[in-house]
């Protein structure tokens, strides 16, 4: 199936600055997941989707082919699907599907990239998308909403017996997303019984959000890097 990879990376993110292309262990965080997709060696076409010229080169320095978005789509306000579909008007569509690897991800790597492809190719017949996901950090019998009064009267379980080894609970993660064009163009995200869920260890899920995921992020690199 004829495929590409998109690597979605604005610049001027708040909470930690400049995220995409802070450095981990010796790279700009985006660069990680670029090879990803450059290593699995499975792609028609690697395209990094960035606005900022910096943000390019170094995209195109680690192998990606750069797009550069339009600006209405280039700040915290936009979603992934105009992200997405402002990327779509731009080149040509003639692809079975793409995969989404978002840089704020990096413990991911060719390895899981090439497990997803086959794992969705394998049931493409069947499903138009797939998902990375983790073991939730919380069976949802153990999240609920406080009460307007600040009590704790959704929490009705004999939390006594719980045992978290009876729960199978996931969550996405966010390092790989996969979905056929003209499914998702109508549905607009990539969830639902027609998704598969592609299981990931905690460790290879790291998320980058702020300045505490960094620190994970670059204490789980070094190990990774050191074991390699």
């Amino acid at each position: 199936m004829k495929k590409i990879a998109v690597i979605p990376a604005r610049s001027g993110s708040k909470g930690l600055k400049d995220k995409n292309i802070i450095d981990l262990c010796g790279k700009p965080m985006l660069v990680y997941s670029i090879e990803a997709a450059v290593k699995a060696g499975c792609f028609d076409r690697v395209i990094l989707s960035t606005d900022s010229p910096l943000y390019g080169r170094i995209g195109e320095k680690a192998g990606a082919e750069v797009v550069y978005r339009d600006e209405s789509v280039s700040d915290d306000k936009a979603t992934t699907y105009m992200v997405l579909r402002d990327l779509f008007d731009r080149i040509e569509t003639d692809f079975d599907y793409f995969m989404l690897l978002q840089p704020t991800s990096p413990l991911r790597d060719e390895t899981h990239v090439l497990e997803a492809v086959r794992i969705f190719e394998e049931r493409a017949d069947t499903f138009d998308f797939l998902a990375s996901v983790k073991e939730a950090d919380h069976p949802r019998v153990l999240v609920h909403p406080l009460d307007t009064d600040g009590s704790m009267r959704f929490f009705d379980t004999d939390y006594s017996s719980y045992r978290r080894q009876a729960f199978r609970d996931v969550t996405p993660n966010g390092a790989i997303y996969i979905a056929k064009l003209d499914a998702y163009l109508r549905q607009k995200h990539f969830y639902g019984e027609k998704s598969l869920g592609y299981p990931m260890t905690a460790f290879d899920s790291v998320d980058v959000d702020n300045a505490l995921d960094y620190k994970l992020a670059c204490f789980c690199m070094e190990e990774k890097l050191r074991g390699k």
